[in-house]
């Protein structure tokens, strides 16, 4: 039996669209997984800013975005370091980052969490809040979105598989064993 184009075409696009849906949500776990990691196994350490500022630049797209940069200076295990760090985003919106430099302002002393086997990588903003988790579920939640999507669409792609005759193209209903219009034996 031949089945029709479209079904096809939809069966495809469902296994594309399952496919990424799986992959996102894989890539949100793993990026959810090494938040996680930084709040159980990272130390925190008290530090002081040094600098802070907001750093402008144009995007790819020509568009103005903005960056807040924090210098911290800290201790760990006797020795001293200054790390430029920030938010781990940038935003077109000025106001927003110079809220964070201000936050931040030179002098000020606030815990960060820095990774032990380099304690020049920190994180100014590591806790259990919405926003230090907002990329692994932005990317769980789209994928587990496209993912059910893409299986709706190849469950879709069989009830609308009309079957034909392959000798002369004609319709077939599901379950007959010869072609109504040429009496072609039907594979079951």
């Amino acid at each position: 039996m031949v089945v029709n184009n479209n079904s096809n075409a939809l069966k495809l696009v469902g296994t594309i669209f399952a496919g990424v849906g799986l992959i996102l949500v894989v890539v949100g776990g793993g990026i959810g997984n090494h938040q996680y990691t930084i709040l159980k196994s990272w130390p925190t350490v008290e530090a002081t800013v040094t600098r802070s500022h907001v750093r402008r630049y144009l995007s790819q797209r020509g568009r103005m975005m903005y960056q807040a940069e924090i210098d911290f200076q800290y201790t760990v295990d006797g020795k001293a370091f200054d790390t430029l760090a920030g938010p781990g985003y940038s935003t077109s919106s000025y106001a927003g980052m110079k809220s964070i430099v201000d936050e931040f302002a030179p002098r000020t002393r606030h815990l960060v969490r820095y990774n032990p086997a380099d304690p020049n990588d920190v994180r100014m903003n590591a806790g259990y809040s919405f926003g230090f988790f907002l990329l692994p579920l932005m990317l769980g939640g789209m994928g587990v979105f496209f993912a059910a999507l893409g299986i709706i669409m190849r469950i879709a792609s069989r009830s609308a598989q009309p079957l034909l005759c392959p000798a002369c193209g004609c319709t077939v209903e599901r379950g007959e064993r010869f072609c109504s219009n040429c009496a072609t034996p039907l594979a079951a």
